[in-house]
């Protein structure tokens, strides 16, 4: 995309910040908590992991929990056959997806990240170790740390994942209590599909009534598409 634009790829954060970057955590500082939450409401974004569930909703609740200490987990198990965006993502433009979390940590009082890959994707998880470790003096206090999964395909779900987290056996957890409430070490967590976070800070540095503008109907803003298989054009739309 940088040398399509004619323009040279970022090898730094500063780089990177003059393409764009940061400025949605930066405007997400300035407004606060509540303006956060609303911004993301406005927005009409869903959960891009397949549920559809709306982002806004989800951490508004976590939000409103009472509690000592709350999480922010991205989802980022992709296991589903010919999907790869969440690993783009990753390999492409990791600081989009951390910026998100930060974001994300900022609107519902969480100080701690995780990012929890699946085993096969060695790149990725090279990706966002480095890109966490440059990044951190920028999301402090907020904290990420990169989890890799073994590879069973039920830690796509967000119960077996979080029970994944916390050294358990990946099995799906009955309902209620919800994630929002009681999730990761039982406290408040807000779950998000890589792709749902990674439209965040756009959203932010432009406001929600643009990004809803993208969409029609109750579908707002956008969709990566991903094609695979025994076609001419495969890739990421």
């Amino acid at each position: 995309t940088f040398e399509r634009a004619g323009k040279t790829r970022p090898t730094s954060l500063d780089d990177y910040y003059a393409t764009g970057g940061w400025i949605g955590l930066a405007k997400a500082r300035e407004i606060g908590p509540e303006a956060i939450v609303n911004t993301v409401l406005v927005s009409g974004l869903r959960g891009r992991g397949g549920a559809g569930f709306p982002a806004g909703i989800k951490w508004k609740t976590v939000a409103g929990a009472i509690s000592d200490q709350k999480y922010v987990v991205c989802n980022a198990d992709e296991g589903d056959s010919g999907t790869f965006a969440d690993r783009m993502v990753m390999e492409g433009d990791p600081f989009m997806l951390i910026e998100g979390m930060a974001i994300a940590g900022l609107a519902v009082g969480a100080d701690k990240g995780y990012v929890y890959i699946r085993s096969e994707y060695p790149h990725a998880i090279a990706k966002m170790h480095a890109a966490v470790t440059a990044s951190a003096h920028l999301i402090a206090p907020f904290g990420i740390e990169v989890r890799v999964g073994a590879g069973a395909y039920v830690c796509g779900e967000e119960t077996s994942l979080l029970n994944s987290l916390e050294g358990k056996r990946g099995e799906v957890r009955a309902k209620p209590p919800l994630p929002a409430l009681e999730g990761l070490f039982g406290k408040p967590t807000v779950v998000n599909n890589v792709l749902t976070l990674a439209a965040v800070p756009w959203i932010l540095s432009h406001g929600g009534d643009a990004y809803a503008a993208f969409g029609m109907g109750r579908s707002k803003g956008t969709m990566p598409v991903q094609i695979a298989g025994n076609v001419k054009h495969g890739g990421l739309f």
